[in-house]
Order: structure tokens, then C-alpha cells, then sequence
């Protein structure tokens, strides 16, 4: 049983008999057949019901009068109870209101000249107590006059006019005095009509003449319907009745029989409705069948048996019969497929849970298992006899083939002398050509993978081997640049003089290249890539590169450091002369080139780091492309080795120059400041510099002059150093000296200024604190006049060394 119907609204809430109510609630059946009982204000009106949902009834009210509740029966519920009402009323036939009953009409009020309205809606009947009705805003509630008259009205017309209703509803407001006044107007009316038929007549001359025209008109009426029907109508009139209740029997057992087929078509389309999943399974399962969709099929056969499993409808049983029939046939297809191979595990594997969800009789497992083992079995004895038939075959075939491979190996790959870079070329090209020849003569043959694989290696290990042959000859060529320096200048460039080596490395390296790339890269039909990514090759021409290009680098190294046994460290400068960086030893080791000109060690050494920078910036970018001309991958290890290695050789050269010319220069220093009388009277005038400090700038003139010559833009990096070097040895043997006249202070300040002047393009931040503070330290209130004429004195110097000063810093500043 389910819960009780429960009416919990009504829409119109009053209404005539036959009014269209509309139910709502919850619990009101769940289905048309459900619907088992309506009655509205204890009226039944079951037979105008249409159930529409569970919340919705539509019927018509009955002949009820009054309130009460709407009481919906279920057979799943039982009866109901209902929190609404309903209030049915009986209609008051007015003047317009279609009706076969008279309605006695309210006297017409008097009119001017005795005439009366034509229209008797202009009736209006007056208030019996003579008073106005109060509007609609002063009413009685209607739901309270219901409460106390539930069996009244408050129509003048009604049987059941009650007066205190009417009273309540129009003058509920009206004070005890005017009702008194209305009663009074009341009594005096009655006393009125109580006189006699003529004052009657009188005062109501215009209802009677009324009457009688009505009168007139019935009898005119009678005789004309006496002329058509004769005088006894009553038979005529019988029959006709008695034909519209045989018409009305008809119809109603018309309707009966049309409503009782449209209750079972209706019971019939819930039926499919709710079962609807049970007559559609079989087309389900042959569908999903078909769609190889095993899953939905044993959920539904499942479903079903939970459902019906049980039942004794005989339709019921019939379409399980079907199914069953259905799912026998789906389960020896399933074991068919289970043991015909092959058949993958996880195929296999579904198959057999697909049984045992179903109730198979047997072990799918053990089966599946058993059916396998035979497959395997009978595999492996084919695969046997087929290799073995095979092996038979090509053990000649795969003998003959390793022989060749080795002679092949043996003729190719032997050691010896390599010849001329044209002839082993020419001679790699033909080889190969040879081999590829063989090996597509073996693959027309359809020879297993097996023989054709060594070949294939054989030819492969030829390539790496032609590689391998031309990188080691671009490493030795390189190796032997030491011996064809010549050390002639082949172009100026913006990282200073060069010679030929970068050209050559670059050169060689190309050679090496372009021969693989023509010689070896290509791969033939199935031939394995040459430089695969991550393959030994690949690893081979990265390591051959990088110990190229290293090669080059110590062949550089060994070309600028390396001295003579003969060359002195120091046997550029001769120490016993005052301008020793001018002068040129008489002995010195030199190199004469084919022109007759003769480098320097010093030279020999700037133009090494000329070619080192050169091919830091240059060349190695340029050997970047070339291999991504070639289509080789970018040996990045090596050039960045090469890189690091490149940039330390310019430092250990910068400060082995700063050895062979600092060291001397400075050393020159303290000689020249002591030479001849170092003391000064204390009131002589100091009108121009030492001879040390002229030195010291001609020495720095020589020196820019000669790394200018070969480095260019690059030459302040050495010539900085060296003032640096100078600065500091200046200011150390001027805090050493201490001057203490004024004089000698004046002389000091004045050669530190001019040195600082000198070398102003040159100095770096600390090689000018080292002036600055010496400065500091040589502590002078300089006077106007010493000021002025230390200006004189310098720009006297300046106009003297114009020349010198100009050379000394007309080169570019390099910032490294």
C-alpha cells in the first residue's frame, strides 16, 4: 500500500454544478486505473475525471450546494483527506439569464409622463428598507456569512433569503437609527400594498397593464400552437419524449462501450509503458550482439531475471522463453570464440568473464588455458620445422656471405700508409661503389636479414673508417702549421695583424668535411644513417673535431711562448742605456722572413695573439657553418673547449709581454730618477721635469708604437698594463723619497701631473689612484703663482711633445 491521497489545492475554489475544477495535490494514483474514487462536496463525480499525474486531477463539479471537501480513493492509497474546500452555489436566474423558470421582476421606478424602460435589465429591484446599500469597500466578508448562515442566502429571490445575511452583507455599517427609519419605510409599504384592488391598480397601473399584455400574448400563442398540435399535444409531446430518451440511451451506451475501450487500450499502453524494458529486450540483445557489446547484454539478462525471474504472467514467460533461447546461443558463441586461435589474452580473458557472468556449465578458465597450450604447442613445432627447413637451406648461403664480408674487411679496413687526400678519395668512392654493387645483388637475391646484416655492417664500418681516415689527416696537417709559419703578415683585420694559420685551420677542416660529406654521408638502400644522433660515429667526428681544433691551439701556444735557448728574457733592453726600450740588443734571436724583414720575438708574440683572438672571433663561428653547410651536427663541446683554451692563451700571452716589457721599463725607473743630483735648494725655481719622466713617456711611445704595429684597436690592453705597472712603481719610490723642501715638493707634483697627462688614454682606475693618492701625499698649499706657472710649465711641455703625446694615444680603446 502506498501513501494516502492529500488535496492541497483547488482552482476555481466555488463554483455552479458542472464547473471545471482542476485537483492538485499529492499521492492521487499513479495511473488512470489507479484512480478509484472523486467525490466534491459529497458529490461522486468520478465519471468526469482525467487523471493527469500523480499531482493532477481535471473533473466537473456535481450538483452540490454549500461547502466541503474534495475526497480523492486510490486502490495503492486508499481514501484521502483534502486541506481545501469547495462551495457549490445554484445560479439566480436573472432577467437576461437564459431559463425556462419566470423570474418575478422588480417594479419599474416612475418615469416623467407615465412612460417606463423597454429593457428589463434596467430593472433594478430597491432596497427593501428604503436606505442605500453601503459599496463593496464596507462588505461583509462572504466567508464569515458562510460560517454563520451555511444554509442561507442573502438573495431577495431565494428560498432561503435570510435577513440577517442581508442585513450583514449591505448595511452592516448603517447605524441603529436608520435601520429603525428602514423599518418604519418598510411597515408604511406593506400597509400600502394591504389597501384596496383599485388603489392597488392605481398605484401599479403599468405592471398590471404589463400583465396584461403578457396574457394576450400567451393566449395568442395557445391558439396558435392548438391550430398546429390540435387540442391534445400531451401524445405528440410523449412521443417525442420518449424518442429523446431512447436517442439519449443510444448515445450513453455509445459513450459507455467508447470509454470502456479507451480504459483497456489505456491499461494496455501502461502495460508496454512500464514493462517496456522487458518486450524490448530481445531486439536489445540482438542489436548489441551485433555491436559486439558483450557488457550491456549480460547487464540486462541480469536485470530481467532480478525482474521477472519469478513471474506466472504466461506473455511474461514466453518472451524470458525468447531471451533465454537468446543468451544459450550467445554462450556457445562465446565459447566458440574462446577457443579458436589465435586470440589475444585480453580477448580471451573477456570472453571467459563474459561466461561466468552468464552461468556457463564448465571451467571457461581451464579450457582457455588447456586451448592456448595446444596452440602453442603446435606454434612452436611449426616455427621448429620452419627453421629448420631454413637453416638447411642457408647454411651455404649464409657461409658464403661471411666470407666475403671478411675478405672484404680484411682488403678495406687493413692498416698501412694513407695515400694522397685525391687518391683516397677516388679509391674510397670506388670501393664503396663496389660493396653497395655486392649488397644490392645479394638483397635481389631475398636473402634473410640475417647475411645481409653483415654486409650492411661491413659497409658501414668502411664509411666511419673513411671518416675517421680524413679527420686524422686534417689533424695532422694541422698539427704540422708550427713548421709553415713564416710569421708574414697576411691581412689586417679589426683584431689586429694576422698571418695564414687561421686560414689553413679553416681551410683543413673544410677539406676534411667535404671529403665525408661527398665521400662517406650518404647512406644507401637500408643502410644505416652515418651520424645518427646519440651513434658511435656521431661521437667520433665530435671528438676528431675538438682534438683538431686544440691541436691548433698548442701549435699557437708553442709559436709565442716558446724562446730560444740562445734569448735572453730580458736581451731586448740594453741596461746600461738611459732609453732602454728604444735600443735593440746586438745579438738578438730573431726570425728573417722570405721579404728580408726580421719579427721580433716581441712581435712574434703579438702577432700569435693577434691569430688567437682572430680565431677565437672569427674562425670558429665560420667552422660553425661549415658544418651546418655539410649537414653535420654542431660540435658545440668542442668549439666551446676551444673557445676557453683560445681566450687563456691571449692572457698568458698579455702577461708574458708584460714580463719582456714591463719589467725592464720599470726597472729603468728608479736609475734614471737618481741619476745625477737628486737634491734641490729649497729657493731654486723648478721650470721643467726630470729627464726620467721623457724617458719613461718615449719608453711607453716605443712600446704602443710597436704593439700598435701589430694589434691595432687591440694594442691597450698591453699598453695598459704596462702604465699600470709604471704607475705603480712611481708612486712607490715617491713615498719612499719623501721631498720636504718646497721646491722639491713643487718638482714632484709637477712630473706626477705631467706622467698622469701623458698617459691619461692608458690608465686605468688603478693606475690612476696610484697618481692620485702620490698627489695627495706630496702635500703643497700651491700659492696663485705656483699654480700659474706649473700651467706654464705644462702647457710649455705640451706644446714641445705634441708629437709624442699624439702617438702615444692615437689608438682605438679596445673594451674587453
Amino acid at each position: 500500500m502506498g501513501p494516502p491521497p492529500v488535496v492541497t489545492g483547488i482552482s476555481p475554489k466555488e463554483g455552479p454544478p458542472g464547473t471545471k475544477v482542476t485537483i492538485r495535490g499529492e499521492f492521487l494514483g499513479t495511473s488512470p486505473t489507479d484512480l478509484f474514487g472523486l467525490k466534491i462536496c459529497g458529490c461522486d463525480c468520478l465519471l468526469s475525471a482525467e487523471w493527469k499525474s500523480k499531482n493532477k486531477i481535471v473533473a466537473r463539479s456535481g450538483p452540490c450546494k454549500g461547502r466541503g471537501d474534495i475526497i480523492v480513493t486510490t486502490k495503492s492509497g486508499g481514501e484521502g483527506t483534502s486541506t481545501v474546500q469547495f462551495r457549490g452555489y445554484h445560479e439566480s436566474i436573472g432577467p437576461v439569464k437564459e431559463s425556462a423558470v419566470w423570474v418575478e421582476e422588480a417594479a419599474p421606478p416612475s418615469l416623467p409622463w407615465g412612460r417606463r424602460p423597454m429593457s428589463p435589465t434596467a430593472y433594478t429591484p430597491p432596497d427593501p428598507l428604503g436606505l442605500s446599500t453601503e459599496g463593496d469597500d464596507c462588505k461583509f466578508p462572504e466567508e464569515e456569512l458562510n460560517e454563520l448562515f451555511p444554509d442561507g442566502s442573502g438573495n431577495l429571490s431565494d428560498e432561503n433569503f435570510q435577513p440577517g445575511w442581508y442585513l450583514l452583507e449591505h448595511h452592516s455599517n448603517t447605524s441603529f437609527e436608520d435601520l429603525k427609519a428602514g423599518m418604519v419605510f418598510l411597515q408604511r409599504k406593506v400597509e400600502g400594498q394591504k389597501e384596496g384592488q383599485l388603489s392597488f391598480l392605481k398605484a401599479n397601473t403599468g405592471a398590471v397593464m404589463d400583465q396584461l399584455d403578457r396574457l394576450v400574448l400567451l393566449k395568442n400563442m395557445y391558439e396558435e400552437d392548438q391550430r398546429k398540435n390540435g387540442k391534445e399535444p400531451l401524445p405528440s409531446l410523449q412521443a417525442a419524449i420518449e424518442e429523446s430518451i431512447s436517442l439519449a440511451d443510444s448515445l450513453f451506451s455509445e459513450i459507455l462501450s467508447r470509454k470502456e475501450n479507451a480504459d483497456k487500450t489505456r491499461e494496455a499502453l501502461s502495460l508496454l509503458t512500464r514493462h517496456k524494458f522487458l518486450f524490448q529486450l530481445p531486439a536489445s540483445i540482438d542489436k548489441n550482439i551485433r555491436k559486439k557489446e558483450y557488457d550491456l547484454v549480460v547487464n540486462d539478462y541480469s536485470r530481467v531475471k532480478n525482474l521477472f525471474g519469478n513471474t506466472d504472467v504466461k506473455l511474461f514467460q514466453k518472451i524470458l522463453d525468447e531471451i533465454d533461447k537468446k543468451i544459450e546461443d550467445l554462450k556457445e558463441n562465446l565459447h566458440t570464440r574462446m577457443k579458436t586461435m589465435p586470440v589475444n589474452v585480453q580477448e580471451q580473458t573477456k570472453y571467459i568473464r563474459l561466461l561466468n557472468s552468464l552461468n556457463w556449465e564448465g571451467d571457461a578458465a581451464w579450457i582457455a588455458i588447456t586451448t592456448r597450450k595446444e596452440y602453442l604447442i603446435s606454434l612452436l613445432n611449426k616455427v621448429k620445422d620452419h627453421f629448420k627447413q631454413k637453416e638447411d637451406q642457408e647454411s651455404g648461403e649464409k657461409a658464403a656471405v661471411q666470407l666475403f664480408s671478411e675478405h672484404m674487411r680484411s682488403c678495406l679496413l687493413s692498416g698501412g700508409v694513407p695515400p694522397s687526400a685525391d687518391v683516397l678519395r677516388t679509391r674510397l668512392v670506388a670501393n664503396l661503389r663496389s660493396l653497395r654493387e655486392a649488397y644490392e645483388s645479394l638483397l635481389k637475391l631475398d636473402l634473410p636479414s640475417q647475411p645481409l646484416s653483415i654486409v650492411e655492417k661491413v659497409i658501414f664500418d668502411y664509411r666511419v673508417h673513411g671518416m675517421t681516415v680524413f679527420l686524422q689527416r686534417a689533424h695532422k696537417r694541422v698539427k704540422g702549421l708550427a713548421d709553415k709559419e713564416a710569421w708574414k703578415i697576411q691581412e689586417y683585420t679589426d683584431y689586429g695583424a694576422i698571418t695564414n694559420l687561421p686560414h689553413l685551420l679553416e681551410t683543413y677542416l673544410n677539406d676534411a668535411l667535404s671529403s665525408i660529406h661527398k665521400c662517406v654521408f650518404a647512406s644507401g638502400r637500408r643502410e644505416t644513417q652515418l651520424l645518427g644522433e646519440g651513434s658511435e660515429p656521431l661521437a667520433i667526428l665530435q671528438k676528431h673535431t675538438q682534438q683538431i681544433l686544440l691541436a691548433f691551439e698548442r701549435v699557437l701556444e708553442d709559436l709565442a711562448l716558446q724562446q730560444d735557448e740562445q734569448e735572453n728574457l730580458y736581451g731586448n733592453f740594453n741596461n746600461t742605456s738611459l732609453s732602454v726600450a728604444l735600443d735593440q740588443p746586438l745579438e738578438e734571436p730573431n726570425r728573417t722572413l722570405g721579404d728580408g724583414k726580421v719579427r721580433s720575438s716581441q712581435q712574434r708574440l703579438l702577432i700569435a695573439a693577434s691569430n688567437a683572438q682572430y680565431t677565437r672571433r672569427v674562425t670558429l663561428p665560420a667552422v660553425a657553418t661549415s658544418f651546418n653547410n655539410f649537414e653535420f651536427p654542431k660540435p658545440v663541446l668542442a668549439l666551446q673547449t676551444t673557445k676557453e683554451a683560445l681566450s687563456n692563451l691571449e692572457s698568458r700571452i698579455a702577461e708574458t709581454y708584460l714580463e719582456l716589457k714591463g719589467d725592464p721599463l720599470v726597472g729603468t725607473i728608479e736609475p734614471s730618477m737618481y741619476m745625477g743630483r737628486h737634491e734641490i735648494d729649497a729657493d731654486a725655481i723648478v721650470d721643467d721635469a726630470r729627464p726620467y719622466v721623457y724617458e719613461i713617456i718615449n719608453n711607453l711611445i716605443a712600446v704602443h708604437a710597436e704593439v700598435d704595429s701589430i694589434c691595432g684597436a687591440s694594442c691597450s690592453r698591453y699598453v695598459r698594463d704596462i702604465s699600470e705597472t709604471v704607475c705603480e712603481e712611481v708612486s712607490r719610490l715617491w713615498a719612499g723619497a719623501k721631498p720636504t723642501s718646497r721646491a722639491a715638493v713643487f718638482r714632484a707634483r709637477l712630473e706626477t701631473t705631467l706622467l698622469r697627462m701623458a698617459c691619461a688614454s692608458h690608465l686605468t682606475m688603478k693606475a690612476d689612484d696610484y697618481l692620485v693618492k702620490t698627489l695627495e701625499a706630496l702635500d703643497l698649499l700651491e700659492n696663485e703663482e705656483e699654480k700659474k706657472r706649473m700651467e706654464i710649465i705644462i702647457q710649455n711641455i705640451k706644446k714641445r711633445m705634441e708629437l709624442q703625446l699624439s702617438s702615444l694615444n692615437s689608438c682605438n680603446i679596445e673594451t674587453i
